[in-house]
């Protein structure tokens, strides 16, 4: 008999603005002005005996590195769960404070240990909460008509799966979902959690409903219909919200977990792309011209982009290695639901081979979730399919990060770990 309980709970993220910076656009270059809507962030704990592990759904851009082991080592300090027991996912708003995305903007540093402080308290009140019960998942008949694929081609996962947890007595006490959608409708100088907002206004501490953001780094919101701001945010957020809680009302009783709590999580080195110094010095006497008789947000831009170079520069002096090392990690609470949580902005495809690998061993396609912007976000990471197609995606996004470009072997490395620690369903 299976050992494993669940609880959940929500908490307010909301910041004061006091200069508070929003992260993901480079044409922000002054701190917000007003709060548009409140952010959240969620989390389901998961216990077997003394083991516990805690997944977050965060209405943050992403977190880099230093800000995820502040964050990470906060939760795991208040509640006990050791760091590789915590899964943090982020729904990618760009309209959220500064976490270090792009990489010359000021973070307030408070402000994320405030975060960490209240997803702890929220991890308790879960754990507290915890109890059997049942899960019932599916991929919905109905998918995410206002997105595209933003680089002209056809890869794309319009998809929603959603599950819902009842407890003994039958009742709901959370829903979770996951899509793959960029949160970027939101220009405005305002924070907000963007299209996802009308998720949270179905959501509760009581019962939330949490949103796992998927394989979307190449997804964007699409609009024909040519809405305003706010009709294009409540229709792509209608596009996924409405059919999740129809099918919180409707799902069937599902069936409870059997199996043990069990965890993947290492940190593993990835290579990337090596540079050339000859090139990179002709390439900054080049922007450094164009600089010059730049200004505005485009004198930024450029900037950004002769910072990188000479970043670059200062490594290859120093001998450092171009290569990275990133969190990778699996969580499966018994044979109910697997989350593959990657470190990189994930673009369709690879995140399409993930699943693939998770089917392989035995895993049903609305069980998995393959979570994209996780634990820390270290710039968009494409397939080998992709490199030929060039574009941001595939080069310019790395400069923002100010971290080396990805080549076809970084997405390789990543897919072999997660062949080898995919745990096999029970």
């Amino acid at each position: 008999m299976s050992t494993l309980r669940f609880g959940f709970a929500e908490t307010d993220i909301t910041p004061e603005l006091k200069g508070t910076y929003l992260d993901g656009y480079g044409f922000r270059i002054s701190p917000a002005t007003g709060i548009k809507a409140p952010l959240k962030a969620k989390v389901m704990a998961c216990l077997d005996g003394d083991s516990c592990a805690l997944l977050y759904n965060i209405d943050l851009i992403g977190l880099n590195e230093r800000l995820y082991r502040l964050v990470s080592s906060q939760i795991s300090d208040f509640t006990g769960v050791p760091v590789s027991h915590i899964a943090l996912n982020f729904i990618h708003t760009h309209a959220a404070p500064a976490a270090g995305i792009l990489d010359e903007l000021p973070i307030h540093y408070d402000y994320f240990g405030d975060v960490a402080e209240k997803c702890a308290e929220a991890a308790v009140r879960a754990m507290e909460r915890a109890e059997a019960g049942t899960f019932a998942s599916a991929v919905l008949p109905d998918v995410l008509h206002h997105a595209i694929n933003r680089r002209g081609r056809d890869v794309i996962d319009p998809s929603i799966r959603a599950s819902v947890f009842r407890n003994a007595e039958g009742s709901v006490k959370a829903v979770l979902c996951s899509a793959s959608c960029h949160p970027v409708i939101n220009t405005s100088m305002e924070v907000s959690p963007d299209w996802l907002a009308v998720l949270n206004g179905y959501s509760s501490d009581e019962m939330p409903y949490l949103f796992f953001q998927g394989r979307g780094a190449d997804i964007n919101p699409y609009n024909p219909e040519n809405l305003d701001m706010d009709a294009w945010i409540r229709a792509l957020g209608e596009d996924l919200a409405v059919p999740v809680d129809r099918f919180a009302k409707t799902a069937p009783a599902g069936a409870a977990p059997s199996g043990a709590l069990r965890v993947e999580y290492e940190w593993v080195r990835l290579p990337m792309a090596d540079e050339d110094a000859s090139v990179l010095k002709q390439e900054i006497r080049d922007l450094e011209t164009e600089y010059r008789a730049l200004d505005g947000v485009e004198r930024h831009v450029r900037f950004r982009e002769i910072r990188w170079r000479r970043h670059m520069l200062e490594m290859l002096e120093k001998g450092e290695d171009f290569s990275i090392t990133v969190p990778l990690q699996c969580v499966a609470p018994g044979d109910a639901l697997l989350f593959c949580m990657v470190p990189f902005e994930l673009l369709t495809l690879l995140g399409n081979k993930i699943q693939d690998l998770a089917v392989n061993k035995g895993w049903s396609p609305e069980q998995i979730y393959v979570c994209g912007y996780s634990n820390a976000v270290y710039s968009y990471l494409p397939s080998e399919e992709e490199f030929p197609y060039g574009g941001y995606e595939v080069r310019g996004a790395t400069h923002w990060y100010n971290l080396p470009e990805c080549i076809p072997e970084t997405g390789l490395e990543l897919l072999n770990w997660f062949g080898r620690r995919i745990p096999q369903k029970h």
